[in-house]
């Protein structure tokens, strides 16, 4: 009877250690899938600051010039 409960408890922390090097592993992956969207981004908003008139790269929103108003399309025809 003792040794099965050896056994038991031998093979549940084995499997504890198993799922622990999992998430860890999971949380690495997401870590970097996260570091390298980032940078990506930021060379982005670089790139699109050394030079705004690069047209191979699509405007982000949020740093586009702003549109111009519908008094002032307006007004200039």
């Amino acid at each position: 009877m003792s040794w099965t409960i050896h056994f038991s408890i031998k093979k549940a922390s084995q499997l504890v250690k198993e799922l622990g090097r999992q998430v860890a592993t999971d949380r690495c992956i997401m870590a970097l899938l996260f570091l390298i969207i980032a940078i990506g981004v930021i060379a982005i908003i670089i790139v699109k600051l050394v030079n705004p008139n690069n047209k191979d790269i699509r405007d982000i929103p949020g740093l586009a010039p702003p549109a111009m108003g519908w008094k002032l399309v307006w007004s200039a025809s």
